[in-house]
């Protein structure tokens, strides 16, 4: 098998399983979101604004960077389908514009059909993967529509980028095709999975912080730090199966390479031409044909 074939099946086998930890992530990162907004007082709008309690969240520079930086993603807020606030972090792409306004289909999802959307949505040409919930300012769903949208984004060309990087820095700049070297750079892979574990687990430690100081109104954020410190624990899980992936794909490699070694002609003993009769000689380009 082609050396470059088998490190590409084995990174998108990876990469599989990256993604599906990564929507769980956004989805838990949305939940965390809403339940500390809901910690500052009701949600309302006034005017072009939206509050929470008596807290502005237009152009927020405290609450969305803190839980960015603790994911490890972009979030943004909506005012209706326009977008009031926007933060990011280097791994998950760039913030998006305020004043923006939100994508058709989170638009349908959200806000008209009142569901959580998870999926992928292309942005200026790049696919980012995203999970958004309605926002609203009563506890009855069924009384008040939506009054906003928070969002929770990776740009997923910017995670791969990000993947590479640390694969090239793991094996030594140009890749290589040796069996330690394939190694290495899974175990890379590995390390950015464990790292994402790592993240999670100190999210759900500092949000049980909050809650604990939140007294009585931290209740259901306790509740969001023991689902986020599930999700850790099953992002380590994730770490042995990427090892158990890689171990099963190892084998293979050099069962594979080490095949065409067994018939190879220069190990077998040519007859000496000028022993050979003349008909025995015309007839050797044949056998080599």
């Amino acid at each position: 098998m082609d050396d470059g074939l088998s490190e590409s099946k084995v990174f998108d086998a990876v990469w599989g399983i990256v993604t599906r930890r990564l929507a769980e992530r956004t989805s838990a990162a949305v939940d965390l979101v809403s339940d500390v907004l809901e910690g500052y007082g009701q949600l309302h709008r006034r005017e072009q604004e939206l509050v929470a309690g008596e807290r502005v969240l237009n152009e927020d520079h405290q609450i969305l960077p803190r839980v960015a930086r603790a994911t490890g993603l972009g979030l943004c807020l909506y005012l209706g389908n326009r977008r009031i606030a926007s933060v990011s972090v280097l791994e998950a792409g760039d913030a998006l514009e305020t004043g923006g306004y939100a994508d058709a289909t989170i638009v349908e999802t959200v806000l008209r059909r009142r569901e959580t959307f998870r999926g992928e949505v292309q942005r200026g040409g790049r696919t980012h993967l995203i999970a958004c919930r309605p926002l609203f300012a009563s506890s009855s769903y069924d009384d008040h529509g939506p009054i906003g949208i928070i969002e929770a984004f990776q740009d997923q060309e910017s995670l791969r980028e990000t993947v590479a990087t640390t694969l090239r820095e793991h094996g030594g700049g140009e890749y290589q095709t040796t069996e330690d070297e394939r190694q290495t750079r899974s175990e890379a892979v590995i390390h950015f999975i464990d790292d994402v574990a790592r993240r999670l687990q100190l999210l759900a430690l500092n949000g049980n912080i909050i809650a604990a100081q939140a007294g009585d109104h931290g209740r259901a954020f306790r509740v969001v730090c023991r689902e986020l410190s599930s999700l850790a624990d099953q992002s380590k899980d994730t770490v042995a199966e990427v090892r158990s992936l890689a171990r099963e794909f190892g084998p293979a490699q050099r069962t594979q390479s080490s095949a065409p070694s067994l018939p190879d002609p220069r190990e077998t003993p040519e007859p000496a031409p000028a022993e050979a009769p003349s008909d025995a000689a015309a007839e050797t380009p044949e056998v080599a044909t």
